[in-house]
């Protein structure tokens, strides 16, 4: 059997006492579901693409509706506008998370945002 160093005993009597006391709560409100990790990283995944194909169909019929109803007297960009900031605003803030692709997504998310407020309150 392996010896444990003093940290790993330390780290190993934390885990314990979480543990026991993620048990207590459990026990003192049995309603409350618990959730592993596995569930949280489903979770994670279903809302990071989940979302992004949303929004990616939503883009697709704001340019087929632009397509459509080119021709009449209304807001044309309106639904492309706002859709094309929920995209930039979705990969910025969930699928680049360092570096300067951080930077540069954020820098977009946030221009485009912008010019989309303007069309939404200026122009229309």
């Amino acid at each position: 059997m392996k010896q444990l160093t003093y940290v790993e005993r330390q780290h190993l009597e934390v885990k314990i006492e979480e543990e026991r006391e993620r048990q207590r709560a459990r026990r003192m409100n049995p309603h409350t579901p618990a959730t592993s990790p596995k569930a949280d990283r489903f979770h994670k995944c279903f809302h990071k693409y989940g979302m992004l194909a949303l929004i990616l169909c939503l883009l697709v019929f704001a340019v087929m509706n632009l397509l459509k109803y080119r021709d009449f007297a209304y807001d044309e960009y309106g639904n492309l506008m706002v859709a094309l900031m929920l995209l930039f605003n979705h990969i910025a803030y969930n699928f680049t998370k360092t570096g300067w692709k951080n930077r540069v997504m954020r820098a977009v998310a946030w221009t485009w945002m912008v010019l989309g407020f303007v069309y939404i309150f200026w122009v229309v």
